[in-house]
């Protein structure tokens, strides 16, 4: 049975102070949290948080069901509910000592704190990379795996640098996200803000007051934007849904018209790592890697 509403309060309160003296302070959404060092039991539902925790080598005992991961080993976590709604009763009965909320998950985190310990991960938006970075080394310090974190961190910078140089004077990049038959243009304001701020990428921005974050466009648009290169990713593929057949859809007398599709300058982009994991060290390497493959081409 729970505790009461007040006592689960207090019960996480004091699990949190009285390990305060062998505590890391880390960076959360909702400001510095000093957490009790290397937690033995951990819930975690953001795929990128899991994504990073798997990196680092750290298994978990209860994560969400459907983040559609394929590259993760954590078969041993049992299922705690979704990223939108949380099985209270199995997070309980797992008697976590940390559970990770963030994004989509975040309006979990009053619910889920009552009666363990809770922190809200989410990453501020304007440079996902470095904003991911930091999250990685905050939890490889509060999980002794300063060590591996420095040795990711080393080889997605190194990466990072591969690709940057590789995108120099290409011009301009229109990055579209494709869902079911509709079409969006990802710009700096969303989860891609990085690929301009790291990369150096020339992004089209919107330059309409009706588009939003995620800017609805439509065919025309592409080839009045008319742009050198284009990213283009299957948003439904990527969180395990019937893929939305983007390449298919791109195949239009319309795109073929653009300086990008007759140049050959059409970049198809598994979207797990950008779309799904956001901010998971694995899947920014994976993001990295298949950039550095288009844009190093030796047709360039």
């Amino acid at each position: 049975m729970f505790l009461t509403m007040p006592l689960r309060v207090i019960f996480v309160v004091l699990i949190f102070a009285s390990a305060s003296l062998n505590a890391v302070e880390i960076k959360t959404y909702r400001g510095l949290v000093d957490v009790p060092k290397k937690p033995q039991r951990i819930v975690a539902f953001p795929a990128g948080v899991v994504d990073t925790l798997d990196a680092l080598g750290v298994k978990l005992v209860g994560m969400p069901n459907g983040i559609h991961l394929n590259y993760i080993n954590q078969s041993q976590a049992s299922v705690v509910g979704t990223l939108f709604s949380a099985d209270l009763e199995a997070i309980h009965r797992l008697r976590p000592d940390l559970v990770v909320v963030g994004t989509r998950s975040a309006k979990q985190f009053d619910s889920v704190a009552e009666f363990a310990p809770t922190v809200d991960l989410s990453l501020t938006r304007g440079n996902t990379f470095q904003a991911a970075i930091e999250r990685m080394n905050d939890l490889a310090r509060l999980f002794d795996k300063v060590a591996q974190a420095k040795a990711i961190e080393h080889e997605l910078t190194q990466l990072r640098d591969e690709v940057a140089a590789s995108i120099s004077n290409t011009g301009s990049i229109m990055v579209v996200m494709v869902i079911g038959r509709s079409l969006n243009m990802l710009t700096t304001k969303t989860r891609i803000d990085w690929f301009q701020t790291e990369l150096g990428m020339t992004l089209v921005g919107d330059d309409s007051k009706q588009l939003g974050e995620l800017a609805p466009i439509s065919f025309e648009y592409i080839l009045d934007k008319n742009p050198d290169w284009l990213i283009v990713l299957d948003r439904d593929a990527a969180v395990g849904k019937p893929s939305s057949n983007a390449q298919q859809q791109m195949n239009n007398a319309l795109v073929m018209a653009t300086t990008a599709a007759r140049k050959g300058q059409i970049v198809y982009l598994d979207g797990v790592g950008t779309l799904n994991a956001v901010g998971g060290v694995k899947g920014l390497k994976n993001t990295l890697q298949q950039l550095k493959k288009a844009f190093s081409s030796p047709s360039r």
